[in-house]
């Protein structure tokens, strides 16, 4: 089995690994963009509530109802905070798997870049043992020629 048969093997090896890694990529992409939807949804959400608490304290409100606006505008802060973590974290994943990727597509590149080069050297061998064979023919005909 020529080297550049063995190599390709390697090469695809390498493509499917770096196809996985894409793949990977792409859910972790999405997933960020998801929770990034999500924290820009919670953040105009507490907006509206307190634009909603403010029309509503301009009409007059009970203590008890502001204690309620107040307790639950402060729970949607700390979901907010959350989500921003996980946004940040996701976002840590995201350069994470893309580093990943980068490798593994460079690699497999590289080893492509081999491949074609061990072809080539391949094709220009045989290229130079076929003509080394019509040169040794040329010469055992002229030598066997009947004009001589």
């Amino acid at each position: 089995m020529k080297r550049s048969q063995r190599l390709a093997v390697v090469v695809t090896l390498a493509q499917r690994k770096a196809d996985e890694s894409a793949r990977a990529l792409a859910y972790i992409q999405q997933r960020l963009q998801a929770d990034q939807q999500q924290l820009q949804q919670l953040e105009e959400y507490l907006v509206e509530y307190r634009t909603s608490l403010q029309t509503q304290g301009q009409q007059g409100v009970s203590a008890q109802q502001f204690r309620v606006f107040v307790s639950f505008s402060q729970n949607v802060e700390r979901a907010i905070e959350q989500q921003k973590q996980q946004v940040a974290t996701v976002i840590r994943q995201v350069d994470q798997v893309r580093r990943h990727w980068q490798r593994l597509d460079a690699r497999h590149k590289g080893l492509e870049k081999l491949h074609a080069r061990l072809l080539t050297e391949e094709s220009a061998a045989q290229e130079r043992l076929a003509q080394k064979e019509q040169d040794e023919f040329a010469v055992r005909w002229r030598g066997n020629a009947p004009w001589k």
